[in-house]
C-alpha cells in the first residue's frame, strides 16, 4: 500500500501530539495518588495497604476487565468516540475521588478511573497504525508511548505544582479553598480533562487498512505458533517493568517524603521534573538503540539490548536504600530511564514479531497483563513486604530494593528463554 493512501503527514504528526499529550493527562490522573499518599491516609483513617488498593487494585480491576473487550471494540467503532468518552469518564472519576470520604467511595472512584483509561492505548494506537505507512509506524507509536511514560513524572510534578499554589494562597480564593490540599490537587486535576475531551473531536477518524496478504493452512499454523513462543516472554518482560514500576511510582515519593522529612509539595516538583526527563528519556532511547539493533541483527539483537538493560537496573535499584538524600532522589529516576528503555525495546519487539492484522489485539494483551500484574500487584507488594518481611522500623527501603530485584529476574528467565529459542542451532543455516 503506497503512502499516498495515508492521511498527510502533517496531520497525522498533529495527531500524534493530541495522542501524546492525552496520554500524559492519562497517567498523571493515574499516578497523582502517589504524591499524595500520607494526607490521604491521615484524612480517611486508612492502613499503607489500603492505600496500596487504591493505587494499584483498584484502578487494574476494571482495566482487566474491560481493557481486552474496549480493545475489541476499538477495532469495531470510532476510535476517535471511544477516546473522548474515555477522557470524560477517567476525568469525572478523579473528580469523585477528591470528593470521596471513606475508603469505600475512594475505591469507586478509582475503579471508574481504570474503566475511563482502559478504552485509550489500544484506540490509540490502532488510530496511529492507520495514520501512517509501516515505515513510518514504529517512530510514531514510540512517541505515543514516550508520553506514557512522561505522564508519570508529570503525575508528581502537576501535583506538587498545585500544591505549591494552595500553600502560597493563590488559589484561596477558589469555592474549594476551605477543602484539605489533597482534595483540591485531584479535583484540579482532573476537571481539565472535561476540557481537553473537547480536543479529540479535532482528530478525523481514517480509513482502516486492511491485511495485503492472508496465510493459509499449515504455514498459518506454523506462523502462529513461532509467534506465541516469542511473544508469551515478551509479555512477561513488560509486565515484570510495569509491576516495578508501579511499585517504585507509587511509593518512591513517600520514601522521599517519609525518610528525610521532605514537602511533598517540593518532592513533587523535584522529583517530577526527574522523573519526566528521565523516563521520557529513557523511552526515547530505548526506541532509537531498537531500530539500531533492528538493522544490525534483528529481533535477537534487540532482545540482548533489552537484557543488557534489565541487567543495569540491578545495582541502580540499591541507590534506592541509600540513607542519604540524594542518591534516592536521582537514584529513582534514573531506575526510570532504564527501566523505559526496556519497555520501549520490548514494545518493539512485539511489532516485530505480531503480524500488522493482529497488532490490535496483541497490544491490547500486553496493556491488560501490564496493568493487571504491574498496577494490581506492584503497590500492595512493596506494602506487604514492608509489612511482613523487613518490619515497619526498616522503611520503605528495602521492600522497594526486593521488588524491583523480584521483577528483574523474572525479566531475565524470559528473556533467555526467548533467546534460546531464537539461537540458531548447530548444522542449521540461520
Amino acid at each position: 500500500m503506497s503512502t499516498t493512501d495515508y492521511p498527510a503527514r502533517p496531520y497525522a504528526w498533529s495527531v500524534v501530539a493530541i495522542l501524546v499529550a492525552t496520554a500524559v493527562l492519562s497517567y498523571t490522573d493515574r499516578q497523582v495518588l502517589s504524591l499524595l499518599d500520607d494526607p490521604i491516609r491521615g484524612d480517611l483513617g486508612i492502613s499503607d495497604t489500603q492505600i496500596s488498593l487504591l493505587l494499584g487494585t483498584a484502578f487494574a480491576v476494571i482495566y482487566g476487565i474491560a481493557g481486552i473487550p474496549l480493545g475489541f471494540l476499538a477495532d469495531r467503532i470510532s476510535r476517535r468516540n471511544l477516546i473522548f468518552a474515555g477522557v470524560c469518564v477517567w476525568s469525572l472519576g478523579t473528580i469523585a475521588c477528591g470528593l470521596s470520604h471513606n475508603f469505600s467511595q475512594m475505591f469507586a472512584s478509582r475503579i471508574v478511573v481504570g474503566l475511563g483509561e482502559s478504552a485509550l492505548s489500544p484506540a490509540a494506537i490502532s488510530l496511529i497504525s492507520d495514520y501512517f505507512p509501516p515505515s513510518r509506524r514504529g517512530t510514531a507509536v514510540g512517541f505515543y508511548l514516550c508520553g506514557i511514560a512522561l505522564g508519570y513524572g508529570a503525575a508528581i510534578l502537576i501535583g506538587g505544582a498545585v500544591l505549591h499554589l494552595i500553600e502560597s494562597g493563590a488559589l484561596a480564593a477558589m469555592p474549594l479553598a476551605m477543602q484539605v490540599p489533597w482534595r483540591m490537587v485531584l479535583v484540579l486535576i482532573g476537571a481539565p480533562g472535561l476540557l481537553w475531551a473537547f480536543a479529540i473531536l479535532l482528530i478525523h477518524e481514517p480509513a482502516r487498512h486492511a491485511a495485503v496478504a492472508v496465510e493459509r493452512g499449515a504455514d498459518l499454523d506454523a506462523r502462529r505458533a513461532a509467534a506465541w513462543t516469542r511473544i508469551v516472554p515478551i509479555y512477561l518482560v513488560l509486565a515484570a517493568a510495569s509491576f516495578v514500576d508501579s511499585a517504585v511510582g507509587a511509593w518512591a515519593p513517600t520514601l522521599l517524603i517519609r525518610n528525610f522529612a521532605k514537602n511533598p509539595a517540593q518532592i513533587g516538583v523535584e522529583l517530577g521534573v526527574l522523573l519526566t526527563v528521565g523516563f521520557g528519556g529513557g523511552v526515547l532511547l530505548g526506541g532509537f538503540l531498537a531500530d539500531r539493533a533492528s538493522m544490525a541483527g534483528g529481533l535477537a539483537r534487540k532482545l540482548r539490548l533489552c537484557l543488557s538493560s534489565v541487567l543495569v537496573i540491578l545495582p541502580v535499584s540499591l541507590l534506592m536504600n541509600s540513607p542519604t538524600f540524594l542518591p534516592v532522589l536521582y537514584g529513582v529516576p534514573l531506575y526510570f530511564a532504564f527501566s523505559g528503555m526496556v519497555s520501549a525495546i520490548g514494545t518493539s519487539a512485539i511489532l516485530d514479531v505480531v503480524p500488522n492484522r493482529s497488532l490490535g489485539l496483541a497490544l491490547s494483551v500486553s496493556f491488560f497483563l501490564n496493568v493487571a500484574i504491574g498496577a494490581g500487584l506492584g503497590p500492595t507488594a512493596v506494602a506487604l513486604a514492608a509489612a511482613h518481611v523487613f518490619g515497619a522500623k526498616l522503611g520503605l527501603g528495602p521492600p522497594l530494593v526486593l521488588t524491583v530485584i523480584s521483577g528483574c529476574l523474572v525479566s531475565v528467565v524470559a528473556l533467555g528463554a526467548v533467546l534460546a529459542v531464537l539461537r540458531p542451532r548447530r548444522g542449521c543455516i540461520a
